[in-house]
Parts: C-alpha cells; structure tokens; sequence
C-alpha cells in the first residue's frame, strides 16, 4: 500500500475527529463524532484503506487505524492525527482540520454529515482545503459501521 494515500487519508479523517457540536444545533438528536470504524468496500485492494478506526487519544489528538480491505482484522498502520479547527454548518454538519505529521505533513478538511453516518475528506500536501470536493484526487468518502 502506498504510504502517502494511507497517510492521506487517516490524517484527515482524523481531521474529522470531534467529539462534540455546539448545543444550538438541532440535527434530530444526533452528535456527529469522527470516532468509530468507517468503511469504503471500493477501495479494497486500491492502496487506498477501506476501513479506518479512529480513536481519541487526548486533548485534539486522535490515532487512526487503517486496514487496507474493509473485512480485514489486521491493520495496515497507524497514524496520528491532530484537529486544529472545527464547526458546523446550519445544516449540523460537522467539518474539521486536522494535521498529520506521518511520513510528510498532511493537512485535511473532514465533514462528518448530520446524521453521522458519512464522512468525506480532502487532503492536501500545500494548506488546508477549502471545500470538500468530490471531483478531487484526494478526496475520500466512508461510511459508518
């Protein structure tokens, strides 16, 4: 599996990690939280994961587990991940920053939907991303399980 899509993508998942909304926002009792298994079944053996575990480890900092087909129980690698900034839009979707300081510095923009069933991500190797774009080279969907 190539280093950088792994890297990539479990940096900004990541990015996505947050565990709480602000209390003003109604989304049907929902709390869109970047921690759990997201899986993708088309990026099986793609060099890209199809199943991330994402944990918090402490403060902003969380560890995403990767696996490289979404079935697999052993995991492709691990990598760290930091969330620098969060919101969420008028609709309760919850976007993120994060960094990842892995093999080379990658910055991401997660959205975790309302619902907390989907995230989507884009990765950059420059800045930050200011959309989440799914017509990008490096953008990236899960969904829970």
């Amino acid at each position: 599996m190539k280093t950088r899509p792994l890297v990539s993508i479990l940096s900004f998942v990541f990015a996505a990690a947050v565990i709480f909304i602000f209390a003003s926002c109604d989304n049907g009792g929902v709390t869109p939280t970047f921690m759990g298994t997201w899986v993708n079944p088309d990026y099986d053996g793609t060099g890209t994961p199809a199943k991330m575990v994402i944990t918090h480890v402490s403060g902003n900092d969380y560890m995403c587990v990767v696996y490289e087909n979404h079935d697999d129980t052993e995991p492709e690698g691990t990598i760290p991940v930091t969330v620098t900034n969060q919101w969420t839009d008028s609709e309760g979707n919850l976007f993120s920053e994060a960094i990842s300081y892995a093999d080379e510095v990658i910055y991401g923009l997660s959205k975790i939907h309302a619902d907390n069933q989907t995230i989507e991500v884009n990765n950059s190797y420059v800045d930050y991303p200011t959309e989440i774009d799914p017509n990008d080279e490096e953008y990236y969907i899960y969904y829970r399980q």
